[in-house]
């Protein structure tokens, strides 16, 4: 019982804390340049995590090329491109904006699956990208958002927060495809390196002409959060409660990532509430709920035939 509920707190936690990240980066974006911002978060994550490389190291000589270029590939679509079309997004749209949007990563996950990698799709999942879809469009397309941002910098903006969604299921999809050869808590250093290696270079580049005493106490951090919450630590206690729990019921708590990205959006950045946003919200939630539902439903079946289910998951990061 014990392990039960240790389980659902990591599972929670994950959740919550990528959830997080989203009206985070926007912190980030007004105080720290493009490439600079992303190189500081993520080598804060790398350096985190490290000792789970000393604990495991062993394991590093057991993952063969095919599993290498998965990682290396999580490392620059999941998080490098991930980090550049968020901060870049969040520029242009406020805090509940990019929630909604990124609340959009469990329905990605289940049609990438399905297109790349030939996953049951099925009607309760095509319904789930249908309320997600519908959810984030109402609350994106009000009178009151558009007011807000203009509409130029809605679209443009929510674009490029898609684009940090798709990057996030590339990061998801590979990280399925490895994860029966590489531990999973393994890969949060590798690819968080990876990720460093590649922003190394522009962001050393923009350190030099930059005053690092211009940012503020908060921006510091937004900045350190945004790669050790929701990255760092949000994607092990996902990982750790995956490994106890059953799929459906996993899934049901992907609901605490879009409530606490709205929360920090409302309370931190000071974005203001309008019902309308609940009504979005509430599709939001049913599109999760059709998901778990299909893999309750997938886990029955598996069950009855006696036979392992082990679906796809979005991942923090």
């Amino acid at each position: 019982m014990a392990k039960t509920l240790l389980a659902y707190a990591s599972l929670l936690f994950g959740m919550i804390f990528f959830g997080t990240g989203t009206p985070t980066a926007k912190i980030v974006t007004s105080g720290f340049p493009l490439f600079l911002a992303p190189f500081l978060r993520l080598l804060a994550a790398a350096v985190l995590t490290t000792p789970i490389l000393v604990l495991y190291w062993r394991d590093l000589r057991q993952i063969d090329r095919r599993s290498w270029l998965y990682i290396i590939g999580i490392g620059a679509v999941g998080l490098v491109a991930f980090s550049l079309f968020l901060l870049t997004g969040m520029k242009m749209v406020n805090g509940v904006m990019g929630a909604m949007v990124m609340s959009l990563s469990p329905a990605a996950v289940a049609i990438g699956a399905a297109v790349f990698f030939d996953d049951d799709l099925g009607w309760r999942k095509i319904m789930a990208v249908i309320f997600s879809v519908i959810g984030v469009l109402i609350i994106n397309t009000s009178g009151k958002s558009i007011q807000a941002s203009g509409l130029f910098d809605l679209i443009v903006g929510s674009l490029l927060v898609f684009g940090a969604v798709c990057s996030a299921t590339v990061y998801s999809l590979f990280a399925k495809k490895v994860s029966g050869d590489v531990r999973p808590v393994v890969l949060v250093p590798l690819a968080g390196w990876v990720a460093v290696l590649l922003f190394a270079v522009p962001g050393i580049y923009q350190a030099g002409s930059f005053d690092f005493s211009t940012p503020t106490t908060q921006q510091w951090i937004a900045l350190f959060w945004w790669g050790i919450g929701p990255f760092g630590i949000g994607t092990m206690l996902w990982f750790l409660g995956l490994k106890v729990v059953r799929a459906s019921t996993a899934s049901g708590f992907m609901g605490a990532m879009p409530a606490s990205g709205l929360l920090v959006s409302y309370f931190w950045l000071g974005d203001q509430f309008y019902w309308i946003h609940l009504v979005g919200f509430a599709l939001i939630l049913g599109g999760i709920g059709m998901v778990t539902w299909a893999h309750w439903l997938n886990e029955k079946e598996a069950k009855r035939k006696q036979q392992e289910y082990t679906p796809y998951h979005a991942c923090p990061c």
